[in-house]
């Protein structure tokens, strides 16, 4: 049964009718993200170092970690953001910000500890396969495959299963 479904997921050409629901869930667990300064994702964003935090204060006082000028922020919360990057393929959706620094705070650096903007917790994932799941038996439904009768009335329909009775 598995394999069956795997294989008509494989036959599904486009997920494109799907994609504003994923964003839709990426972009409310990003700004829960940042509300929780990565507790959102499973793992607490690292302190400042007390010469930077002390900066940052002085400079952009009271600013959360990641949003000391809110592009980042804003890129990864909002795909009307400039700086967001939101492609809908047939197959594939690409989220994510074309701000320059984004990937060093992802990724940390020999200088700074990595505090992941995106890390897409266990709640996202399933809510993402519900929703994935659904579109694809919607699909199945509409080809046929859950007409709501057994066997022998699908095949008495005639080639295509839509022919009269």
């Amino acid at each position: 049964m598995d394999r069956g479904i795997a294989r008509f997921a494989d036959g599904v050409t486009d997920y494109r009718p799907i994609w504003p629901m994923f964003e839709d869930l990426f972009y409310a667990q990003e700004k829960r993200q940042f509300q929780t300064e990565g507790d959102e994702g499973g793992d607490h964003w690292k302190e400042l170092s007390p010469v930077y935090a002390d900066w940052k204060e002085a400079h952009f006082p009271g600013k959360p970690i990641l949003q000391r000028t809110g592009d980042l922020y804003a890129s990864l919360t909002s795909r009307t953001d400039p700086n967001a990057v939101c492609r809908e393929e047939r197959k594939t959706l690409t989220l994510g910000s074309r701000i320059p620094y984004a990937i060093y705070h992802q990724r940390g650096t020999s200088k700074m500890p990595a505090r992941p903007e995106i890390q897409l917790n266990e709640g996202f994932k399933r809510e993402a396969m519900h929703h994935m799941q659904t579109y694809l038996v919607q699909m199945a439904t509409q080809c046929g495959f859950r007409t709501g009768m057994g066997p022998l009335q699908a095949s008495r329909r005639g080639p295509g299963g839509w022919g009269r009775l």
